[in-house]
């Protein structure tokens, strides 16, 4: 009996040591280090930028954008951010007379330049009236559009000169000399627009000799409109 105990035994054992044999490729695989490969590739470093030697400072920039040049432009004097057109008037030598001289003289100009403008609105009435090729109804109605948009003409000259023009100037809305310019180069490109569309205004001595009415000496009132230059109000 005692030998046949031992012989199960002894097959466990043959049958655990098969086993180990048949795994031992795979226990070699796994417990075996890894072989000594290449060693891993590392970017080299980027070379430093040498630095840009001074530029003088007269020297000329290239084109380009700088901070200097993408600045807004700031207005160096009171004068700068006033229009071209408006900045002389050579009738008014602001820097020859007094303040109150500068200001009649103003006033002056600007009804000289009313004066003008209704010589030259009455020009073309007079242009239109002597169209004899056309009837009677179709002259009336040219006048008629004419005089529409001459209205018309005032009042957003009359905006733009009192309510938005004084704000271009150097010292904000109570600025009567800034309205002033503004009328005054607006009545003479208007003026100067009616005479290249309906010529040059006929002396006087001739129309007296044809029996045309003469044109008018100074602004004619319109409803709804306003023709003469007003100072600021004194708050």
């Amino acid at each position: 009996m005692g030998a046949a105990r031992r012989r199960p035994g002894r097959r466990a054992l043959l049958a655990l040591a098969l086993v180990l044999l048949a795994f031992s490729p795979v226990l070699l695989v796994l417990t075996r280090p890894p072989p000594d490969g290449p060693a891993p590739m590392v970017a080299p470093a980027l070379p430093e930028p040498a630095p840009e030697p001074p530029v003088p400072a007269d020297a000329d920039l290239p084109p380009g954008p700088s901070p200097a040049r993408t600045q807004p432009l700031r207005a160096s004097g009171s004068d700068a951010a006033t229009p071209e057109r408006w900045k002389v008037v050579v009738a008014c030598p602001r820097e020859k007379v007094s303040g109150g001289q500068y200001n009649r003289c103003l006033y002056d100009v600007t009804r000289t330049s009313e004066q003008a403008l209704e010589a030259e609105l009455a020009n073309a009435f007079t242009v239109i009236e002597a169209r004899t090729d056309l009837q009677g109804t179709q002259r009336a109605r040219w006048k008629t559009q004419l005089d529409e948009a001459q209205s018309r003409f005032l009042l957003f000259r009359n905006l733009d000169c009192q309510g938005v023009a004084p704000f271009e100037g150097p010292r904000g809305i109570g600025n009567f000399e800034q309205r002033s310019l503004c009328l005054i180069a607006a009545n003479r490109g208007r003026a100067a627009d009616l005479r290249a569309r309906y010529g040059t205004p006929r002396p006087e001595g001739d129309a007296a000799k044809d029996g045309a009415k003469p044109g008018p000496t100074g602004p004619e009132p319109r409803d709804g409109t306003w023709t003469h230059p007003v100072p600021p109000t004194v708050e």
